[in-house]
C-alpha cells in the first residue's frame, strides 16, 4: 500500500470560496506596507475592524456577526503583526460611513487606522449556512486591498474567519497565515497517551485517538491529511498512521522491537524512522515500496530524525560524541553516517529533539541550561545556536509554524506539562492546553485550500 494515501477532503463538503472583487491594477502590486519576517521585531500595523453588518433577510438571532467578528479579531491578534484599534477610537467614524464600500481614508488615518477591514453577511435560507463578504483597504495608500467572498455551513464558519485572516497576514508579509493550521499532540490519561488535535487558536479540542495504551511521537504528512505516531496498541511499539479524522487507520510498519520517531519525507515517498532490530536504535528509511534502507550504523544510540525542506539532509540525536551524553547531527539523507556527518550542538551537555525550521535555514532542539531545559535555535548561516525560551520550567520538544514564525513546545512546571506557542525573536509566550498532562506537540503544514 502506498504510502501516499489519496482521500477526500471532508472539512469543505459544500464550502464555496470565490474571489468577489477585481482588484483594480495598482492594488494588484506588492503593498507599501511590507514586513521582513527575518527581523526579529517590528513594528505592528494598526488595523480597524468594523461591526459586521447583516443584510438580507431573516435574522442574525444567534449573534453569529458578533461571534464572527471576535474570531478574526484573535486570529489577527495572535499573528503579532497587527494592533487591533479599540472601538471607541473609530465608532463616529464608522457610523458617519453608510456602507461597507464609503471609506474616507484620511479620517481613518486621523483615528490611527493605517488598514481597514469592513464585513457583510447574511444567512441563506432555511439555515443552510452564512455568506460573508469582506473588504480590506489601505487608509496609508488611499487604496482598496482585497475582496473576499465566502459560503459556508454553520460548522465552518470559524475555518471561514481564518481564511480570511490568513488572506489578510499574506497581504503585509507575502506569505500565508496560520489560523488555519493545526497542533497535534499526546494527551496523557489513565490507561496511556493519546493522540489529539488542536486548531492554532486553541479551540477544536478532538480526540483522534483511543487506544488505552501507550502512544509516541506524533508527527504529520507534508500534505496535511495524515498523523504517524507509535503505537502499543498491539503490544509492540508499532508504526501507525491515522487521518485527521479519526476514521482511517493503517499500520505502516510492524517489526520486532521499537518503530519509532517518524519523520515524513518533504516528497512524501519516504519516512525516517528508528528501529532497533539490529539490538540498537538506528535510523532508517521505510520506502514508498516498503523496503528499509539503513542509514546509521553506529554502537551508540541514533534517534530523532527530522528532514530539511529540500529533503537532502537529515538532523538527528546521537551520543556518538563519546561524552555518554546526546548531540545534535547533520548527515545525508542517502548516505547516511557514510557520508560527512556533522555534529552542530555545543555547549551543553544534553541535546535532542530537533526540528528543521520550514525555510531550511535554522534548527530548533532542547537544550540543558544548568538544571532544566530550554530550546535553542541553531543557525544554519552563522554556524551559531541562540537559547530562545526562558523563565520557570523545562521547554523542550520543538516544532515550527509552517511559516517558520513560531515554535511550539512542552513546557514542564511543578510536574504539569503543558503545550505553549512562542513567536522567534519574542520572549512572550501563549498556553495552548491546560490539563497538565501534554506531549510531544507536532505543528501541521500547510493545508490544501
Amino acid at each position: 500500500m502506498s504510502l501516499k494515501t489519496n482521500r477526500t477532503n471532508q472539512l469543505f463538503t459544500w464550502v464555496f470560496i470565490a474571489l468577489f472583487f477585481l482588484i483594480p491594477p495598482n492594488a494588484s502590486a506588492a503593498p507599501e506596507v511590507r514586513l521582513d519576517l527575518e527581523k526579529e521585531t517590528q513594528k505592528k500595523v494598526s488595523i480597524a475592524i468594523t461591526d459586521f453588518t447583516f443584510k438580507g433577510g431573516g435574522s442574525d438571532s444567534r449573534g453569529m456577526g458578533k461571534e464572527a467578528k471576535s474570531i478574526l479579531e484573535k486570529d489577527l491578534a495572535l499573528s503579532e503583526l497587527f494592533s487591533l484599534l479599540r472601538k471607541p477610537v473609530f465608532e463616529e467614524l464608522e457610523k458617519m460611513e453608510r456602507s461597507d464600500s464609503d471609506v474616507d481614508y484620511r479620517s481613518w488615518r486621523q483615528v490611527g487606522a493605517q488598514w481597514v477591514i469592513k464585513t457583510e453577511y447574511a444567512m441563506i435560507s432555511k439555515g443552510r449556512g452564512q455568506i460573508f463578504t469582506f473588504r480590506l483597504y489601505d487608509a496609508v495608500n488611499k487604496r482598496f486591498m482585497l475582496g473576499k467572498r465566502y459560503k459556508a455551513s454553520p460548522q465552518l464558519i470559524r475555518r471561514v474567519i481564518h481564511r480570511f485572516a490568513d488572506e489578510v497576514v499574506s497581504q503585509l508579509t507575502g506569505r500565508r497565515g496560520i489560523a488555519e493550521t493545526q497542533i497535534t499532540f499526546l494527551g496523557q490519561e489513565n490507561e496511556g497517551k493519546e493522540v489529539y488535535l488542536i486548531d492554532f487558536d486553541g479551540y477544536n479540542l478532538r480526540k483522534l485517538t483511543r487506544d488505552k495504551t501507550v502512544n509516541l511521537s506524533p508527527a504529520w504528512s507534508p500534505d496535511g491529511k495524515w498523523i504517524v505516531y507509535t503505537s502499543y496498541a498491539a503490544h509492540n511499539p508499532d508504526l501507525v498512521m491515522i487521518d485527521t479524522s479519526g476514521e482511517k487507520r493503517q499500520t505502516l510498519h510492524r517489526l520486532p522491537g521499537l518503530n519509532a520517531a517518524p519523520a515524513w519525507s518533504p516528497d512524501m515517498q519516504k519516512i525516517a524512522m528508528v528501529l532497533s532490530r539490529d539490538q540498537n536504535s538506528e535510523i532508517y528509511l521505510l520506502q514508498k515500496n516498503r523496503e528499509l534502507k539503513r542509514l546509521t550504523r553506529h554502537f551508540n544510540i541514533d534517534t530523532s530524525p527530522t528532514w530539511s525542506p529540500d529533503g537532502k539532509k537529515i538532523a538527528f540525536t546521537s551520543d556518538r560524541s563519546g561524552t555518554g551524553a546526546p548531540q545534535i547531527y547533520i548527515m545525508d539523507s542517502e548516505k547516511g553516517d557514510r557520508g560527512k556527518v556533522t555534529r552542530i550542538s555545543f555547549g551543553s551537555s544534553y541535546n535532542d529533539n530537533p526540528s528543521w525550521s520550514p525555510n531550511g535555514d535554522k534548527i530548533a532542539y532542547t537544550s540543558r541550561q544548568g538544571r532544566k531545559f530550554q530550546i535553542s535555535v541553531y543557525d544554519l548561516n552563522t554556524h551559531k545556536s541562540q537559547v530562545v525560551t526562558s523563565g520557570l520550567g523545562s521547554a523542550e520538544q520543538p516544532s515550527w509554524s509552517p511559516d517558520g514564525r513560531f515554535l511550539v513546545y512542552r513546557k514542564r512546571t511543578n510536574n504539569r506539562f503543558n503545550i505553549f506557542i512562542q513567536r522567534l525573536g519574542s520572549s512572550a509566550t501563549r498556553q495552548l492546553t491546560f490539563s497538565g498532562k501534554s506531549h510531544s506537540p507536532s505543528w501541521s503544514p500547510y493545508f490544501n485550500r
